[in-house]
């Protein structure tokens, strides 16, 4: 059984027949079961080979088929089944008929994949040929002018153009000068001239702009006055004829394209003019004469549109340029309302794909700017880490595209569109509702005049309002911008004394090194528990603060910055102080920030902060130093000592050190950081419109600090930091060990030397800020001369005209 199912299964799949195996085997086992006959001698195994041996192509291959199948009776029964099939001649045929039909179908088949896989094959490489020779095209138009382009319907099919072109003439034009033409074929010439044809009496110079024609001199004196104002209306027709079929299409922008659209529908208008005059003309009803007359109604209506045109094509205006031209001629036309109307219809057409890629950028902070025609360029830039580079350089006005009537317009537009596109990278959900939904009434339509209750204008403002009140929404409760404040407030400008002072203990072995020989992580573990520690344990943006040592002194840094966009910004580029820094003078806190907090905390912003935060911890530091200075008398006094006015030396300037270091503190933190302070907070709440106005009030705060502190002042800055190591320098003379301070003449004299430098440098401190108050009345500064010269001390050597040197 097992023998003969594969050549079974092999029949019925080359007669595709519907037939399985089972059914045959189940048919020859009824024959067995119902045939109780004996099988005769001519339906035996070897009469039946024999049989299909006489009708088999291959005896051979048969007769060693049948042999291997062995004894079987299905297999003789299915030998029997086979000769039967053979022997009927119709059923055979039938079968032959069949198998012919299959083979040619299976060879169509796979013809037909072959054709195919060739058709795909072709296709492709057509397909990528095409691509090659498009960019290899589009390399070329690159390289030429989009003004100079000309379509390429004109190249191939010059005869639809509506100028003039070079034809070969079917007719022979006049030369002779004896031949005098009738009135009635130089109007019919004049006819073709005015619609863009050869005539037969008057021919155009190619090369001329705006064209000129050639009268023959076969014309009489009579005609030859008449006929060339008649043809002013053909060469203006020539004229705006060329723009619209160079600006048909798109490469010089949809504005222009737009306009080449109107004039299509002048150039119809004044076609129909002309069937007119043509239609009065084959009647007999029109001469030279009334022909003029006619012409002259439309000839400063056309010299008007191609004077507007020739001022755009020769300075190869587009966009807002064009607009800009149309606008203003629309302003000084006086001539008639005919002339008014048709200058509006232009502006307002032309307007439409302006306002359209307006439209996108005020409602939904995108550039849509295929010909590089509109107002608002994009950079190249990406979303990074310089995000004040992003925000002021990305999208930018191109004041040359900007039309006249949106000049004063031009900043709003400009803000409206950067908000909502920072809008759009903000880590908000629901980005939908970003989009400024405009109703229908508030759709942007050109009109003449720019006024409050213009449609387009109120439109504008109303996208600005939504834009700048989402993006300062989004940062004062999204991003919870106020406590971010409060926080570089704690830390930055150390409001809160407990951080200052753990972080001097903590940190002052670290801090005294060398900036070079600062373990970084160490110290950064050190600041990351100051951090949380205290009050700065319920600050939530205190992951925010990070380390950074400066590898500037403050005073070159302040300076550099200073010397921006002056004559020695050049010598602060080249020259690179030393970087023999302490840990002190080089440690700065840093912050991270994400978009959009990163906007208001740009990198300008966080240098400022970073100044102030170098200069107050600087004070600290020389406070606590003078206070263990302080410490250290406290501990001298209990001593009977013969060298007691030696120590009350010492002890006096200790005494004027802390004063004005403790003054200087004050002065800095109370009367001029805690009052812009409250003054740019109160701004945010109540004042505070949109982002930029939020970055002017920072930058205005950080400016008035730094400038009432004393640091963007080279005479104040200088005469400070003088002030300030001259103390940390009697600090750490006190602060020796004690066998130093037995050397009794050394130390008088050590003493009176830096009294004297002290006292030099706090005179000169305090004139030039008297000089500065004297310039300037309402500066504040002057509050801390009246607190370090409260008592007069110092009141007679200010009045002083002489100079004290520093000795």
């Amino acid at each position: 059984m097992d023998r003969a199912k594969k050549p079974i299964e092999e029949l019925i799949t080359n007669f595709k027949s519907t037939i399985t195996v089972e059914d045959v085997f189940d048919k020859l086992e009824g024959w067995n079961r119902y045939d109780g006959q004996q099988i005769q001698l001519e339906h035996s195994k070897d009469h039946s080979l024999r049989k299909l041996l006489l009708h088999s192509e291959n005896p051979v291959k048969l007769k060693e088929k049948v042999q291997s199948f062995g004894t079987n009776e299905s297999v003789d029964k299915f030998m029997e089944l086979i000769r039967e099939v053979s022997e009927d001649k119709k059923l055979t045929s039938f079968l032959e008929k069949r198998f012919k039909e299959y083979e040619k179908e299976i060879s169509c088949s796979e013809a037909l994949q072959h054709y195919k896989e060739e058709i795909e094959k072709r296709n492709e490489f057509q397909k990528q040929r095409q691509i090659k020779k498009e960019i290899k095209e589009k390399k070329i138009i690159l390289k030429k002018s989009v003004y100079n382009q000309t379509p390429l319907w004109k190249n191939s099919r010059k005869y639809q153009a509506l100028d003039y072109f070079s034809m070969p003439m079917t007719y022979s034009i006049i030369t002779s000068n004896h031949i005098c033409p009738e009135e009635y074929d130089l109007v019919n010439d004049i006819l073709s001239c005015l619609q863009g044809f050869h005539g037969k009496f008057i021919t155009h110079n190619k090369h001329d702009v705006p064209i000129t024609f050639n009268i023959h001199e076969s014309i009489g004196p009579q005609y030859k006055c008449l006929v060339p104002k008649i043809l002013r209306l053909a060469s203006s027709y020539t004229i705006i004829c060329r723009f619209s079929e160079e600006n048909r299409q798109s490469h010089n922008g949809y504005v222009n394209q737009a306009l080449s659209c109107y004039l299509n529908k002048f150039i119809r208008d004044y076609l129909n003019f002309i069937i007119c005059l043509e239609n009065q003309h084959n009647l007999g009803e029109l001469n030279l004469q009334s022909l003029s007359f006619a012409a002259q109604a439309h000839v400063y209506k056309m010299e008007f549109v191609a004077h507007i045109v020739s001022t755009i094509s020769q300075d190869k205006k587009k966009g807002g340029q064009t607009l800009s031209v149309l606008h203003e001629e629309v302003i000084h036309c006086y001539i008639d309302d005919s002339l008014k109307k048709l200058l509006a219809g232009m502006v307002e057409v032309s307007t439409i794909p302006f306002f359209q890629s307006l439209e996108k950028w005020i409602f939904k902070g995108q550039v849509f700017d295929p010909y590089d025609e509109f107002m608002i360029k994009c950079g190249n830039l990406v979303l990074s880490d310089d995000t004040e580079k992003y925000w002021n350089k990305c999208y930018t006005v191109r004041n040359e595209y900007v039309p006249t009537y949106l000049e004063k317009f031009k900043e709003i537009i400009l803000r409206t569109g950067k908000y909502l596109n920072a809008l759009y990278h903000c880590n908000i959900q629901n980005k939908s509702n970003l989009a400024y939904k405009s109703t229908s009434d508030e759709k942007l339509v050109y009109s003449m005049w720019c006024s409050d209750v213009t449609n387009y204008l109120k439109t504008i403002n109303n996208a600005y309002m939504f834009a700048s009140s989402s993006l300062l929404s989004v940062l004062l409760v999204d991003y919870d911008l106020m406590n971010r404040l409060k926080s570089i407030k704690r830390y930055f400008l150390l409001e809160q004394g407990d951080f200052v002072v753990h972080l001097l203990d903590v940190c002052d072995d670290e801090l005294k090194k060398p900036t070079d020989d600062i373990v970084y992580n160490r110290l950064e573990s050190l600041l990351d528990i100051c951090l949380r520690v205290n009050v700065g344990s319920v600050d939530q943006y205190k992951d925010d603060i990070k380390m950074e040592l400066k590898k500037d002194p403050l005073s070159f840094q302040i300076f550099k910055i200073l010397s921006i966009q002056t004559e020695k910004e050049k010598d602060y580029t080249d020259f690179q102080p030393s970087s023999n820094l302490l840990g002190i003078q080089s440690f700065c806190l840093g912050l991270t920030t994400q978009w959009p907090v990163s906007l208001i905390f740009n990198e300008t912003v966080i240098s400022n902060y970073q100044m102030l935060f170098r200069l107050l911890l600087l004070c600290k530091n020389v406070e606590r130093q003078l206070l263990k200075v302080w410490l250290c008398d406290k501990q001298l006094k209990k001593e009977k000592s013969s060298s007691e006015i030696t120590y009350k030396k010492a002890f006096n300037l200790r005494q004027n050190m802390l004063l004005f270091v403790q003054n200087l503190e004050y002065y800095m933190f109370e009367e001029v950081i805690e009052t812009q302070w409250q003054t740019f907070t109160s701004a945010i709440q109540f004042k505070v419109t949109n982002v930029d106005e939020l970055l002017d009030e920072q930058q205005k705060f950080l400016s008035l600090c730094l400038k009432n502190c004393m640091v963007t002042n080279p005479d104040l800055m200088k005469s400070s930091r003088y002030l300030l190591e001259l103390c940390t320098e009697f600090s750490d003379y006190i602060l020796l060990p004690t066998n130093h301070l037995n050397l009794k003449m050394d130390f008088e004299k050590t003493i009176q030397i830096l009294e004297n430098k002290f006292t030099a440098a706090m005179i000169d401190l305090l004139k030039c800020i008297r000089k500065i108050s004297r310039l300037d009345s309402g500066n504040i500064i002057y509050n801390f001369l009246y607190r370090m010269d409260f008592n007069g001390i110092y009141t007679e050597q200010i009045n002083m005209d002489d100079t004290i040197l520093y000795t």
